[in-house]
């Protein structure tokens, strides 16, 4: 009894054994890293399948291996500008050395990859998946050591499902969208097709130039017998691009036939199933491959057939829904959606029990055989042993003496792996009379090679970089020579992946009697690194490390290098500085924090290079400016080149998810015109940007002698106003706003007004610029805020109630503190919020108009009204007009100029106070000079006329008198019938 439970002990000890074997994985790698590029976004259900398969098999197969992942959002973003950034953030985080492998996914990352091979890291191994093989054949035609999984739909299985779950099957319909992949699958069917896959039965028809309502009505009317195969579906012939799953559940519920498909991450959206491509098991069987090459296995002895991952599925209900019988279908993979059923379930627990006893019963039965064999044995082995036993003996005795002396040796054998292996370096020597060279392993480590295959000194020098090989050959043949105690020399040598290593030789040479060298000794240190370190540095000093550009440094080297070369040659060519400066780069950077900023500088950078084209030398000089070096084209380049700048840099700018709309300002300096060196043509270039300012920003200028003059200007106009501001020099003025259904007074607009000693009257149009640029504007809008509001409180306590309108400045509006600021004036002045209009102008959100809307959304609750000034002159006035929170349009007075005149003119007037209208906008005529004008805007609409027909700006003290002579001229205007008026005015206040 106590030798059966031995022997049962036993065989269940070897069954623990075996059930262990398969967790016994393959050695422990060295560390290694991986570079896995991703053609799409995460989120992509099928790349994100792919992801997860390569990952899992990478950290089961080679657990010691580093993933660097990186998603090339293409399908989103297929901008060439984009891919170069990414090959540049790769460059700095990955330096050449550093990947062991490449891994892609799909065509643009399999393309990108080979690029990065050919830019960064020479012919390191490269895995791709998720791409055709016709494709693949022809992106890495010629490129050594690529290798991967082709993906491959499986049209005949997929018909086959469809075939076996209805029998009655005789017409099947494809359809896919217009995009290449869905033609490239159309083909790829159709060759199946001519090659005679499909049962000859099968009628065929092919929905592919339908827009989407019309291919689900035709869905909808398919006849019994019928079948739909979808392909590729994520945008129809009109351009309504929806989620592919999204276009199969709207399908699917048209449908009066099963829809099959060819990509497993469409199942539970209305798919009745089919043999479908599997994301995650093309990314195992991807993920292998990989695997393969970081242990070891070169990329020619892997193989290149494509691997069949494609999972068999089935929506049970959506087949029931149908009429078919999916329990017909064989080999089904997975099953979704299937009513439960307890042997069905659990089938292959309860065979796995019947056969756990069945087994147990043989064991037994074995077990009795084996042990009465046993026994038998037993008796035999016995006798054995004591003959055995002096053999042994004797075998021990033996085994002993060749033991001490195996151990000796062995000592003697790890003193000197010690002092190879101790060291970081490659330790050789090299026997000089008889050309044998020895390395330390090391080098199988730093080149990738076999140290015994490096056994002479010719094998080591062909690994020597060309253009290194003489001094190397010169410095040891000096030392040879006795010429130098020592041997030292820095080289590039040749890795096996093709790549190149930087190494510091050093060693020295032992002489005979006769002064001849006999053997020499050294080693090799990899100083790769700190070559490229100090190449990074020198990268840092001449270019700029947010946006990768040049920086000035290096564009003054340039601009001195073509002048110098030009005065050489004695040819001046035509050279021009394009110096760019970003409008309201302040207001974002203010609002939304350095972080946007950076990353708007970033992309402004990146735009200018996109717009310009290549061969173009473009710097950041600093802060929002940039310039670009036009040179060796024809005189009219730098303006073509401006024109381009000026168009391509108003498309919105997306940052953080807010849409930025920058315009920049172009100044132009000509050599030798503009400047005779560096420093005068850059100095030119930065004046006539400023002058393109002065004109209305979003301008280009090019340099004329006189634009000094108005550096001057503007260095005086600021000096003059921070002394104004000083003495308290400023004032307000009031123009009446009237209503033209009554003629009644219904608000004032303040406006400031500056009277210099020195220089008389200024314009606002000549200090406000100054005043925002400088940030004086902040002091003098919050002085012109309060004195407007005190002087509307002092108005309605005298019985006149008027709103009152104030301008308010982009610079003040970018304060993260406006809002706040703006209600302690309200309850400081002791004025009603709905007695405050604040006026801003279209430009004013040319920045960010979701920040500008939140602001004015606080303003609005708070009761305050908003005006939209100068309304029809910018960008997307009716974008504004829909979204912005504004009570009240104030129509510029180019649309006024003509209005009683020329019938166009009126129309455009009336069409935007329907518009009004219907939004209960209020709507305010400016610029109203003359009684036929009065009359024409009354007509057609206007609720409020402002202009000198009215009065000019008034001073506080005369608004008095003013109210008293209006009351007595309002009697004789020419006031309209409501009935009359083509546009009803909703109300103000």
């Amino acid at each position: 009894m106590k030798t059966i439970r031995c022997g049962v002990l036993l065989l269940a000890l070897l069954l623990v054994v075996a059930a262990s074997l398969p967790a016994i994985g393959r050695a422990t790698a060295p560390d290694k890293t991986v570079l896995i590029l991703h053609s799409y976004h995460q989120g992509y259900e099928w790349t994100d399948g792919q992801a997860a398969g390569i990952a899992e098999t990478l950290a089961a197969s080679v657990p010691n291996a580093e993933q660097v992942v990186y998603y090339l959002d293409w399908k989103r973003h297929p901008e060439p500008a984009g891919l170069d950034f990414l090959e540049a953030l790769i460059r700095h985080r990955h330096p050449k050395g550093s990947i062991n492998a490449i891994v892609t996914t799909d065509d643009a990352a399999l393309s990108f990859g080979l690029r990065l091979r050919d830019a960064i890291y020479g012919p390191v191994p490269l895995v791709h998946g998720g791409v055709l093989a016709g494709t693949a054949r022809s992106m890495t035609a010629g490129e050594p050591n690529v290798a991967g999984v082709d993906e491959a739909k499986d049209f005949v299985g997929t018909v086959r499902m469809a075939m076996a779950a209805d029998p009655g099957l005789k017409r099947i319909y494809l359809v896919r969208d217009q995009t290449e992949s869905g033609q490239g699958l159309e083909a790829e069917f159709r060759d199946g097709l001519a090659a005679g896959h499909f049962p000859p039965h099968l009628e065929w028809h092919f929905l592919t130039d339908l827009p989407f309502d019309r291919l689900e009505e035709r869905l909808a009317t398919l006849p019994p017998g019928s079948a739909v195969l979808l392909g590729t579906y994520a945008t129809d012939i009109n351009g309504l691009v929806l989620p592919p799953e999204r276009f199969l559940e709207l399908m699917s519920e048209r449908s009066g036939a099963p829809i099959y498909g060819l990509q497993e991450y469409l199942m539970g959206h209305g798919l009745t199933g089919g043999s479908l491509l599997s994301g995650r098991e093309h990314g195992r069987a991807v993920g292998a491959l990989a695997a393969s090459v970081l242990d070891g296995i070169r990329v020619a002895d892997l193989p290149a057939a494509p691997h069949p991952s494609v999972v068999r599925a089935i929506d049970y209900r959506e087949a029931r829904r149908h009429g078919l019988s999916p329990d017909r279908i064989p080999e089904v993979d997975r099953v979704l959606n299937k009513p439960f059923s307890f042997l069905g379930v659990y089938w292959p627990l309860v065979t796995t029990v019947g056969g756990v006893i069945a087994v147990l019963a043989g064991m037994v039965v074995a077990l009795s055989f084996a042990l009465r064999e046993r026994r038998f044995a037993e008796v035999a082995l016995l006798r054995t042993n004591e003959a055995l036993g002096e053999s042994r003996r004797e075998l021990e005795a033996n085994l002993a003496e060749l033991t001490a002396s195996k151990e000796a040796l062995r000592e003697r054998e790890r003193r000197i792996r010690l002092v190879a292996e101790a060291s970081r370096d490659i330790i050789w020597t090299w026997d000089i009379a008889t050309d044998r060279r020895v390395l330390s392993g090391r080098i199988e480590e730093l080149l990738g090679v076999d140290a015994l295959s490096i056994d002479s000194q010719e094998a080591w020098f062909r690994l020597v970089h060309p253009d290194d090989r003489e001094s190397a050959a010169e410095a040891l043949s000096r030392h040879l020579s006795g010429a130098t105690p020592e041997y030292r020399s820095e080289y590039r040598v040749r890795h096996r992946d093709g790549y190149y290593l930087w190494i510091y030789a050093t060693g020295k040479a032992l002489f005979d009697e006769q002064g001849r060298p006999t053997i020499m000794a050294g080693s090799y240190t990899n100083v790769t690194a700190a070559r490229q370190q100090q190449e990074w540095l020198d990268h840092l000093a001449h270019f700029d490390p947010l946006t990768g550009l040049p920086n000035r440094l290096k564009l003054e080297q340039h601009v001195d290098g073509l002048i110098k070369a030009d005065k050489a040659s004695g040819q001046v060519q035509p050279l021009a500085l394009l110096f760019i400066d970003m409008d309201n780069f302040k207001f974002v950077n203010d609002s939304f924090g350095h972080k946007a900023g950076d990353e708007l500088l970033m992309a402004f950078g990146l735009r200018i290079k996109t717009v310009t084209g290549d061969g173009l030398f473009i710097s950041r000089l600093g802060g929002d400016e940039f310039v670009v070096v036009v040179h060796g084209a024809d005189a009219d380049e730098p303006s073509v080149v401006a024109s381009r700048l000026e168009q391509g840099l108003t498309a919105p700018f997306v940052v953080e998810g807010q849409h930025f709309f920058i315009t920049s300002s172009v100044g132009i300096a000509r050599f030798p015109w503009d400047g005779r060196c560096f420093d005068e043509l850059l100095q030119n270039a930065d004046t006539a940007m400023y002058w393109a300012k002065d004109s209305g920003r979003g301008r280009v200028c090019a340099f004329a002698p006189e634009m000094n003059r108005n550096v001057v200007e503007r260095v005086r106009m600021l000096s003059r106003v921070r002394q104004a501001l000083d003495r308290n020099a400023f004032s307000l003025h009031y123009q009446p706003q009237v209503a033209t259904a009554d003629g009644t007074v219904r608000g004032f607009e303040a406006l400031v007004r500056w009277t210099d000693g020195e220089l008389g009257p200024v314009s606002p149009a000549r200090f406000i610029p100054v005043c925002e640029e400088s940030g004086l504007i902040i002091p003098l809008g919050a002085w012109v805020l309060e004195t407007a509001c005190l002087e509307a409180a002092s108005l309605a306590a005298r019985g006149i109630d008027a709103t009152m309108s104030v301008n308010v400045s982009v610079v003040q509006l970018a304060q993260h503190d406006f809002v706040p600021r703006v209600l302690d004036v309200l309850e400081r002045t002791g004025l009603i919020p709905n007695r405050l209009e604040l006026e801003i102008t279209e430009s004013q959100m040319i920045g960010s108009l979701d920040n500008a809307i939140g602001k004015l959304n606080e303003l609005r609750r708070a009761g305050i009204h908003i005006a939209l000034d100068d309304f029809g002159t910018g960008y997307s006035s009716l974008t504004y007009l829909r979204t912005l929170p504004i009570h009240t349009l104030k129509l510029d007075k180019a649309f006024i100029d003509d209005v009683h005149r020329r019938p166009d003119a009126r129309s455009l007037v009336s069409s935007i106070a329907r518009i009004a209208r219907d939004l209960s906008r209020t709507v305010v005529a400016e610029g109203v000079e003359d009684v036929e004008q009065w009359e024409a805007l009354s007509r057609i609409g206007c609720d409020l006329i402002q202009g000198y027909f009215i009065s000019r700006p008034l001073a506080v003290d005369r608004i008095g008198a003013f109210m008293t002579a209006w009351e007595a001229r309002r009697t004789n205007l020419p006031l309209v019938s409501r009935a009359d008026v083509v546009v009803g005015m909703p109300g103000r206040g």
